[in-house]
């Protein structure tokens, strides 16, 4: 069993109307589709007044603990030292290399912007959450050379953001990123990929610019799945809050957010996911019934 967890940033279950929700005002209809047909509805708030935010909620995926809940607030951006201590006690990966389960994540890093990000003295560069999951599990960060040989994605898919910076390199389809992602799966039991431009298009709230990136997301995604074998494969697609499909306003919406699971070997999973905190138990209980050895390979 190969397991591809996306996560996207900010998108919420919101208006089937392809006037006023970006993600239906797309030809393909991909993630539209995906998000109509998901297998759960997740609470982003838990029961903590407020906006949901990200680095709440992201902690709260990868974490399974209620973050909201320890710092009594929605907290947006990148994780406190109390949240980091929540990520160094126990994640999403580390909880799975425990298991004997071969993790990685595929997100491509500028390498000035790495070395910025571990130096703890920059206060403009801190971690995200999944950054600082992977630290705290020892996974190494891909930089441009992973780029450039196909085996990692940036955060936009395409890595035109990297050429713009200067960077000397090709960019890339949507549909061949989501051949390398899934080329780079092939090698790991669990490979996590961090989408986030759709958070912060959301929060610009131009209609037809959330829409040209909705079409990038909707041709890497179906490419993806056609890439994948749903006898085997399992691919979850999820987020921590909503924004991007309501652009009548430039911030987060209470609505609550879709759980995608594709695939027959999460069939079996007894786990029901009601809010962020569910998702974490429902990967473990996916893995717990998938041995590693003969069938995870």
């Amino acid at each position: 069993m190969k397991v591809i967890f996306t996560f996207l940033d900010g998108v919420g279950i919101g208006e089937k109307d392809r006037m006023a929700n970006p993600v239906y005002a797309t030809e393909q209809q991909i993630l539209a589709q995906l998000i109509d047909n998901a297998k759960f509805q997740a609470d982003a708030s838990m029961g903590v007044d407020g906006l949901p935010q990200s680095a709440t909620g992201q902690t709260t995926i990868f974490t399974g603990v209620n973050a909201p809940k320890i710092l009594n607030r929605h907290l947006s951006g990148q994780p406190t030292i109390s949240l980091k201590k929540v990520i160094y006690k126990s994640n999403m990966f580390s909880e799975l290399i425990k298991r004997g389960f071969n993790v990685t994540s595929s997100n491509v890093y500028k390498d000035e912007y790495l070395k910025n990000m571990l130096n703890s003295k920059d206060r403009k560069n801190r971690p995200s959450v999944t950054s600082v999951m992977c630290m705290a599990s020892g996974i190494d960060f891909r930089t441009l050379s992973e780029f450039i040989n196909g085996d990692g994605v940036y955060h936009d898919i395409t890595g035109d953001i990297l050429k713009e910076s200067g960077c000397r390199i090709e960019t890339v389809t949507p549909q061949k990123a989501a051949q390398n992602l899934y080329k780079l799966s092939r090698n790991y039991d669990f490979t996590l990929y961090e989408h986030f431009l759709t958070d912060i298009q959301g929060h610009k709230a131009d209609f037809y610019e959330a829409a040209k990136l909705i079409d990038r997301l909707d041709s890497f995604l179906d490419e993806l799945i056609k890439q994948m074998d749903f006898e085997e494969d399992v691919l979850i697609i999820t987020s921590d809050h909503g924004n991007i499909e309501d652009i009548s306003i430039h911030t987060h919406t209470m609505n609550k957010v879709p759980v995608i699971v594709l695939g027959k070997k999460a069939e079996k999973v007894k786990t029901e996911i009601h809010s962020l905190i569910d998702i974490m138990p429902f990967v473990l209980e996916l893995f717990s019934g998938n041995r590693r050895g003969s069938e995870v390979t």
